[in-house]
């Protein structure tokens, strides 16, 4: 897998997990009127394509996946830079609840994902938190966690 899609890949895994209902996967723990959440996952690459002049655009979905079950599916959109070998992605991960938003950053050369949760849809209207990924051995799946309130 080039460069652009291991990017991609960890945006995609990034967001996919992101929303599963606390009641379903993960833990939640009561902070006052808020709830924090977390689930880790691993994303999976469906499809991906270079969409821009000169590779810099790429267009992903991936599937979110933990305990061997599928709990959402993501869509991603990155640009890539190549002075500073990072990837800027949005990822939307629909759930049946809902969707989620992320805004993330891989790192090409290691393959790491950092981002935030920029707010959702349905069950997930509001939400805040942040984002991690890191590679596995397969270039097409990306360990994921996501922290988020709401």
């Amino acid at each position: 897998m080039n460069r652009t899609s291991v990017i991609c890949t960890a945006a995609g895994v990034l967001a996919t997990g992101a929303l599963v209902a606390s009641s379903a996967a993960g833990t939640a723990a009561a902070s006052g009127s808020t709830r924090s959440h977390t689930l880790s996952f691993t994303s999976h690459e469906l499809a991906s394509t270079n969409a821009g002049a000169g590779g810099h655009l790429l267009i992903e979905s991936d599937r979110a996946v933990r305990a061997g079950h599928t709990i959402g599916y993501n869509a991603n959109t990155c640009a890539f830079d190549f002075t500073t070998h990072r990837a800027h992605c949005y990822v939307t991960l629909a759930r049946p609840n809902g969707q989620m938003r992320f805004k993330a950053t891989v790192d090409a050369d290691t393959g790491a994902l950092t981002g935030k949760v920029v707010g959702g849809t349905g069950a997930y209207r509001g939400i805040t938190g942040r984002v991690t990924g890191t590679p596995t051995s397969d270039p097409n799946v990306e360990r994921i966690t996501v922290h988020w309130n709401g």
